[in-house]
């Protein structure tokens, strides 16, 4: 089957939207969308599923939708689409915080309620932010990176570099080695955007461990190596595998998805910086639907973290 490229709804239940945006009859289903940075990056799945289910116990029609790839042009045209269509509200991740400002801007004067999640766009008119509080989360893995090792050169994988979430990341990041008060040295370069790709997040590493042999660790804001190509990624690091379990080569990253769970377990890295994807779909359908109702909600919703090392792993694979 061939699907269009702008973009794919995935399973959703749907319903007829005739009506222009802001405006429902009496009794009608209200309609949500939620709208990851892409729908193929397997990180957003549980986005998906915390959603469905918490509209379907709400009683509200949810649409998971977004571009097939990390691409903020197609995604401001999957927003453009469904303000068009007469949705209620919508949740968005933006692959850059600034590109889907006008669009939001759009929506809100035809009486959408918008809120961004994952990534935020903070210059815009959306009324919540639901996720991770991500400078924390780049502070912890900056702490886990310095008790494993105390001073070296380093370096980050990162996103796409106007995306919000990593570069809040990064600066966490770099804030805990600073207060490590060891000698840290990030490479010329560094961050280096995959652009949420986790073919290209692979030939960073490897290209990154052959420019740079005297690098001793990386940072990824993302797990794109670990969940996206966990073989792949395996081999890249194959010379230094026997470092990082000794601790003498770092590599630390966000998220705690399966396939990389297992990757801390066979000591493939030193720690995970995991999220609560789940908990983000929940949560962006409860503040959409509050926000239907006239109620206040908060500006932040922190979804929490979760630090994980070779010490805790069990627990998370249960």
């Amino acid at each position: 089957m061939k699907y269009s490229p702008l973009f794919l709804f995935a399973g959703v239940v749907t319903c007829s939207l005739a009506l222009m945006p802001g405006t429902r009859a009496a009794g009608k289903q209200k309609t949500f969308a939620i709208i990851p940075k892409s729908i193929s990056i397997s990180f957003y799945n549980d986005v998906e599923r915390g959603c469905k289910e918490e509209g379907a116990k709400l009683g509200v029609n949810v649409i998971y939708t977004g571009p097939d790839t990390a691409d903020a042009a197609k995604q401001v045209q999957v927003l453009q689409d469904l303000v068009s269509r007469g949705v209620d509200g919508f949740a968005v991740a933006p692959m850059d915080g600034d590109s889907v400002i006008g669009v939001i801007e759009s929506a809100i004067k035809k009486g959408v309620k918008v809120i961004t999640f994952d990534a935020d766009s903070p210059k815009s008119q959306r009324v919540c932010f639901v996720g991770t509080n991500n400078e924390q989360g780049g502070y912890e893995a900056g702490k886990a990176f310095a008790s494993v090792m105390p001073k070296g050169k380093f370096a980050v994988l990162t996103g796409g570099l106007a995306s919000v979430n990593h570069n809040q990341r990064g600066a966490g990041f770099r804030k805990a080695l600073k207060e490590a008060g060891g000698e840290y040295t990030e490479i010329p370069g560094s961050p280096f955007p995959c652009n949420d790709d986790a073919a290209k997040s692979i030939q960073i590493i490897q290209d990154t461990l052959t420019r740079y042999p005297d690098l001793n660790g990386f940072f990824f804001s993302g797990g794109w190596p670990l969940f996206g190509a966990p073989e792949a990624y395996l081999r890249a690091i194959s010379k230094h595998a026997d470092d990082i379990k000794a601790n003498k080569f770092v590599v630390v990253s966000f998220d705690t998805l399966p396939e990389e769970l297992k990757i801390l377990k066979q000591g493939a890295c030193q720690a995970l910086i995991g999220q609560r994807p789940y908990a983000m779909g929940v949560k962006s359908i409860d503040i959409l639907n509050d926000l239907t109702e006239g109620k206040t909600v908060p500006a932040v919703v922190d979804t929490g973290v979760d630090v994980v090392t070779a010490a805790n792993v069990d627990q998370f694979l249960k």
